[in-house]
């Protein structure tokens, strides 16, 4: 048995979901495209058993103070070989000559699905915290069950919201391709007033466009908004991957809350994730454990009471080439008081926020 790992410069060469038609969209090529218009080195791998695909990962470059940086390979390596033994070795080897190569402190990984590398350094609690880190926990939901399944195993509140939101007067509509950048600014505007009332941040304005974007040729980016007399109450984007259908991005306003619009885009996704043949719903990051936020206690409760479970990520993996670096890193990160602390803030940024 022979393991390789080689650069891959092409889509065609690199296809995640072949391995797993449930890897994460963070392992997708577009998603490494959506960096780069970020300004962000990324490179990308395939790695062989035998010469057949067994895996593959995307590391995204971002910066660090003095000049340096770090790769992290967001929800990857996608792989279902463990990683032991030869395979370990030759990622550790390729993941520090990758290092070398972009003068990086170290290199970060979450495998999916879920395992502890061989060989590789488990990241100190202190470094979770950070804005371009995904997710530790999300909120998933089978949805392969028939409509009526579905509602019946949500909370009663939740089935009266979505049920009472579909007999408004609301406004739904489906947007894909060459139409989604005439709704950007709305989006985007929408976005914003969002982040000021949670209290999160957003990504530069830039990498949203970017999105949209990218959409105009991709039919499986859509874009749900609810309106109600012609004045944009809720907008979800939702990416539909394998067997998969995201929510990354979700706005609403305060006007005519009332409506509960969010209750219906959500149901209208869910439905089309049925239609196309997904299986799972993903809502993105939710609190659990010692991973929570100040501002999160309510959108996790939110999430929840549509029924479904839990999907864990790995934990933080890394592979340090400059040790010197890396412990300043860490040091910094204690520092700031993120550790030790009662309530450790989440190594996500939230994924509905951006």
């Amino acid at each position: 048995m022979t393991y390789s790992i080689e650069e891959v410069l092409l889509p065609l060469d690199y296809a995640p979901l072949s391995v797993r038609q449930d890897a994460p969209f963070t392992q997708q090529w577009f998603y490494g495209e959506w960096q780069k218009s970020m300004g962000r080195n990324v490179v990308r791998f395939r790695i062989l058993k035998d010469a057949v695909p067994s895996g593959f990962f995307q590391a995204i470059k971002y910066p660090l103070l003095f000049g340096r940086s770090y790769l992290y390979i967001p929800h990857g390596p996608v792989i279902n070989e463990p990683v032991e033994g030869g395979i370990s070795l030759l990622l550790r080897e390729k993941l520090s000559l990758m290092a070398a190569r972009e003068n990086a402190a170290f290199v970060r990984c979450d495998p999916f699905p879920i395992q502890k590398p061989e060989g590789f350094r488990s990241a100190p609690l202190a470094t979770y915290y950070g804005a371009y880190f995904q997710s530790k926990y999300d909120w998933v939901l089978d949805i392969s069950p028939d409509e009526k399944q579905l509602l019946a195993a949500m909370h009663q509140k939740t089935r009266y919201s979505i049920n009472y939101a579909l007999r408004q007067e609301l406004e739904l509509s489906e947007i894909t391709g060459s139409e989604l950048m005439s709704h950007f600014e709305s989006f985007y505007a929408l976005m914003k007033e969002t982040a000021d009332r949670g209290k999160f941040g957003l990504h530069p304005k830039v990498y949203y466009k970017a999105i949209f974007e990218s959409a105009k040729n991709d039919l499986n980016i859509v874009l749900f908004t609810a309106s109600f007399k012609g004045l944009l109450l809720a907008t979800h984007l939702v990416l539909f991957s394998g067997t998969v259908a995201y929510y990354p991005f979700g706005a609403s306003t305060r006007e005519h809350s009332n409506l509960l619009a969010p209750y219906a885009l959500h149901w209208r996704a869910v439905l089309e994730g049925k239609r196309r043949g997904c299986r799972w719903y993903n809502f993105g990051a939710i609190e659990e454990g010692a991973l929570v936020h100040e501002h999160w206690a309510g959108i996790s409760i939110f999430k929840r009471k549509f029924g479904g479970e839990i999907l864990e990520y790995s934990d933080f993996f890394d592979v340090v080439t400059q040790p010197l670096w890396y412990y300043l890193y860490v040091l910094r990160k204690k520092i700031k008081g993120i550790y030790p602390r009662a309530s450790p803030g989440p190594k996500f940024r939230g994924r509905a926020a951006g």
